[in-house]
């Protein structure tokens, strides 16, 4: 699970907000070699108690402008800044379920390639 996570923290996007711990995507980008290990064990944590770490259930939720006239609230779009490890977990858990679904056909891929899944 180590090289795995290590793989996916080096592809996270570097512009991207961080959640309500304020860990920015460039740390984990830069320190994935000294960190993988750790965030590792708390992933693993998570998956056996089945509950996650407080901060990953929270969300800040920020307006973004769309176009038009700013004084309109229609004009606007609500986006949720939730925590980098948080989608980085949810992101390895999707890969394994769509493993383990096409591994046994329980699901056949063309559902999988419509959902946007794979």
């Amino acid at each position: 699970m180590v090289k795995v996570l290590k793989a996916k923290l080096v592809k996270l996007k570097m512009n991207k907000a961080p959640g309500v711990d304020l860990v920015r995507t460039r740390m984990l980008i830069e320190f994935a070699d000294e960190i993988s290990y750790i965030i590792a064990e708390l992933f693993n944590k998570s998956l056996c108690s089945g509950d996650v770490p407080q901060d990953w259930k929270l969300t800040n939720v920020t307006l973004i402008f769309k176009k038009g006239k700013k004084s309109s609230s229609a004009n606007y779009r609500p986006v949720s800044l939730t925590v980098n490890l948080c989608k980085v977990f949810a992101s390895l858990v999707r890969d394994k379920m769509i493993e383990h679904l096409e591994r046994f056909t329980l699901i056949p891929s063309m559902v999988l390639l419509k959902t946007n899944l794979i």
